[in-house]
């Protein structure tokens, strides 16, 4: 079928261009990852009193921290 060497090194050449993109795809997670949020810590003083909050970037959402072991979602909103 594939007689001529110069469509078979073309073939082999689009094969593995193929096969790269799928690599990447599958290495870099691309198939179906959901965004995970990630966090701003600030600090500011409020009466003389230091005072720290963190920022959920992707949602938006603004708590302030009264105990560091605390998770951010049992965390107090503004």
């Amino acid at each position: 079928m594939l007689k001529d060497g110069k469509t078979k090194i073309n073939l082999m050449f689009f094969m593995a261009g193929i096969l790269c993109c799928l690599a990447l795809f599958f290495l870099t997670g691309a198939a179906s990852n959901a965004p995970t949020g990630r966090y701003e810590l600030g600090l500011i003083t409020r009466s003389g009193t230091l005072q720290m909050y963190v920022i959920d970037t992707s949602t938006g959402a603004v708590k302030w921290v009264d105990s560091m072991n605390t998770p951010f979602a049992e965390l107090k909103g503004d």
